[in-house]
């Protein structure tokens, strides 16, 4: 993972723990466990799967989809 790809998805967790606290009405450090337990986490750190890219609410989808 490039620096840069590396920062991205960091910007992507952010903003997604944000729209989980947003959406759902929880605690950051819940959504943050919320989204680290996830099955689709592995994928949004992948980088072949480019999902760092995403907006935040493409995001949120993708995980309540998971």
């Amino acid at each position: 993972m490039s620096p840069e790809q590396k920062q991205l998805t960091e910007f992507a967790i952010q903003d997604l723990v944000a729209e989980i606290v947003n959406r759902e009405n929880i605690e950051p450090e819940a959504a943050m466990e919320s989204l680290y337990h996830s099955s689709f986490f592995a994928q949004l750190i992948n980088p072949d799967t480019g999902l760092y890219r995403e907006s935040a609410e493409y995001l949120y989808q993708c995980l309540k989809e998971s």
